[in-house]
């Protein structure tokens, strides 16, 4: 098996190498937005190989790009536009299904590129050469440039690891350079007889993620300082766009970018504990999550229920199911999606499910056929768990793993739902149990 992985090496530039690298950078952008007016004026195509047939010459001669630059271009924009359909198709499916009223609007215009940025193809735009230099082309040629980085990637790198496609990014706090290499590692075949742990995470807002194995160890991810920073960068948000001059725009564009890392550094930190090795990891298919999960919004919402839907909305649970997922392969782990429907509602003891089993929909799970009670995120943890076990059998009986089931049909959504229902938690031995800690004997 393999897996790609990014390294973030930075870009040590004199100061006329920098002019070249944002020359560079700067040309390609505009050819981005060239070329995404051109998309547009043509019916808003997503077709690349139609796009680069009608740009290429004036991307060669009026912005002096290079010949695989001049591809990349044309490409990129294909999957923006492709992307932007994708989410027009989505939008008139939601309106048809009366779940909102808004139509999607960012298909009125041309999409505008505002980032410095700039493909590279390995090779031959850019290549690696000994005592930690990166050989990259310019507008006015190719310069040799010394780089930094992550000491581990920095060793693949130097002992021949595969190297794909590449992209020159700018920080404008920093004002710094960064070259993002694609890298292909190899990791281990995973056997399903020598996965000795299985475990189930349920995500949320109260707690980032809880976990649990089957030996009944769970451990709790709080969200309390996540949410209390996402709240201070609301308020200042508030702030800024209420002032609405140019230097509160200025630092709306910083707040963003401030707060994107921040929700990527702590998703970072929950993933890295949770992708042990040689472990089977349940997740939940969020897919469609909001659809099930219709809240009052708006001016019909309280206050309070307000500020939970921001919060809800904020947090990118999918960002971190990814990070546990790429990072599960490199530990020789697998992650796999479950289905989530009634995951915190059904009883891991009985079976029974029903809305009256989380009395006020609060943290508490009361189960009202057997009274087995338990914290409400422990339960869906352990639902998904035993989820991810029963995938576990299916695939050591059948040779294959599904990493997401199609439950699309309603026939086979009633069945594995009925299978799920059969599932018992054993390890349990009190209905007030509360878990053991993970790591601990």
């Amino acid at each position: 098996m393999s897996q790609v992985i990014t390294a973030k090496l930075k870009l040590n530039l004199t100061a006329e190498q920098k002019a070249l690298v944002s020359q560079t950078t700067l040309a390609y952008r505009d050819a981005l937005n060239y070329t995404s007016q051109v998309a547009f004026d043509a019916g808003k195509t997503s077709n690349g190989a139609k796009l680069q047939k009608a740009v290429y010459n004036e991307l060669r001669v009026r912005f002096g790009l290079g010949a695989q630059m001049a591809c990349n271009v044309p490409r990129q924009v294909s999957g923006t536009y492709k992307t932007l359909w994708t989410k027009v198709k989505q939008s008139n499916d939601a309106i048809a299904s009366c779940y909102t009223k808004r139509r999607y609007k960012g298909l009125d215009k041309a999409p505008k590129y505002i980032s410095r940025t700039c493909t590279l193809n390995y090779q031959r735009d850019y290549s690696f050469k000994t005592e930690r230099r990166v050989s990259i082309i310019t507008l006015q040629g190719r310069i040799v440039v010394l780089y930094d980085g992550y000491n581990k990637h920095l060793d693949l790198i130097a002992n021949g690891a595969r190297i794909g496609a590449a992209k020159i990014v700018y920080q404008r706090s920093s004002k710094i350079y960064y070259l993002m290499v694609s890298i292909e590692v190899e990791t281990p075949e995973i056997n399903p007889l020598k996965i000795t742990r299985i475990s189930g995470v349920d995500v949320g807002m109260r707690y980032l993620a809880v976990e649990t194995d089957l030996q009944n160890k769970s451990k709790f991810y709080s969200g309390k300082n996540a949410r209390h920073q996402a709240n201070r960068y609301h308020k200042a948000r508030m702030t800024f766009q209420r002032k609405g001059t140019r230097s509160a725009k200025r630092r709306l564009i910083a707040l963003s970018g401030r707060e994107r890392r921040f929700i990527a550094d702590v998703n970072h930190q929950v993933s890295k504990d949770i992708a042990t090795p040689n472990t089977l990891i349940g997740l939940e298919n969020l897919t469609g999550i909001r659809d099930r999960t219709k809240t009052r919004s708006g001016n019909k919402a309280s206050k309070k229920r307000r500020k939970a839907n921001r919060n809800k909305a904020k947090w990118s649970y999918a960002e971190l199911h990814g990070y546990i997922d790429y990072k599960a392969d490199l530990n020789g782990s697998l992650a796999t999606k479950v289905p989530a429907h009634y995951t915190s509602k059904s009883c891991p003891k009985c079976g029974h499910t029903s809305d009256a089993n989380r009395p006020n929909k609060g943290l508490l799970f009361r189960c009202e056929c057997c009274s087995h009670e338990l914290h409400a995120d422990l339960i869906g943890a352990r639902n998904i768990a035993m989820r991810a076990l029963l995938v576990r059998q299916d695939w050591m009986s059948t040779g294959s793993l599904s990493a997401s089931p199609d439950v699309s049909g309603r026939e086979t959504k009633a069945e594995i739902l009925s299978r799920f229902s059969e599932l018992r938690w054993s390890p349990d031995t009190s209905p007030h149990h509360r878990g053991t800690p993970l790591g601990d004997g």
